[in-house]
């Protein structure tokens, strides 16, 4: 495995810059074969067969079951080869990455585990933003995240991740849509190259 690189690395969706997030995972970090699906499913609709069978060979694998966990490198592998080529499609590759990390929350909180963080949510906002850790859990392995409240229509997330910061904000936002969070939106930045803070605001 690479050294993992803590300084801030080059411009998102280069080679360098993949290269240093393969850098900073480990041989244990894993992830449901539910998102790598959802990914598939979102480029099979928008660029066919043939750019699925492309995007598998670049992630070296022919296909994923969607609750068992496979090598977390595969996913990024895959999500990188995927937004690169949807790229255009969605105007960038910032934009791209995005998109998968909305399409990518739909579809777990439209699974059977999803549907019961929802639930357990009991339509209240706030309840939802403090089951995400449990609900991330579920998704992937080693979830580092602090959920805060900081009022009544509001909460902040502080996640250590080493998925790009677009695509966990799509996922987030697609979540509170699920849930049918009123005027819910979802904002982020970042704190340093593997930390990102994300706050959730609604009406």
């Amino acid at each position: 495995m690479d050294t993992p690189v803590t300084v801030q690395p080059l411009q998102l969706g280069t080679d360098e810059e993949l290269k240093w997030r393969l850098s900073l995972i480990s041989p244990d970090d894993l992830m449901r074969g539910l998102f790598h699906n959802s990914l598939l499913d979102l480029v099979r609709r928008l660029e066919g067969d043939e750019a699925v069978k492309q995007c598998l060979e670049v992630c070296g694998e022919a296909r994923f079951l969607d609750f068992f966990n496979y090598a977390h490198h595969t996913y990024i592998k895959l999500l990188y080869a995927s937004a690169r080529r949807m790229s255009e499609r969605f105007g960038s590759f910032e934009r791209a990455m995005w998109e998968i990390g909305y399409e990518g929350g739909k579809s777990f909180y439209a699974s059977a585990a999803g549907k019961v963080l929802i639930l357990m949510a009991q339509g209240d906002p706030r309840r939802l933003l403090s089951n995400i850790p449990t609900g991330m859990q579920t998704a992937s392995k080693h979830v580092d995240l602090k959920v805060t409240l900081t009022g009544p229509r509001s909460g902040v997330l502080v996640k250590h991740e080493v998925m790009p910061r677009l695509h966990t904000e799509g996922g987030l936002q697609a979540m509170c849509e699920v849930a049918k969070v009123k005027g819910a939106k979802v904002t982020s930045r970042p704190l340093s190259p593997t930390d990102n803070e994300y706050e959730v605001t609604w009406d």
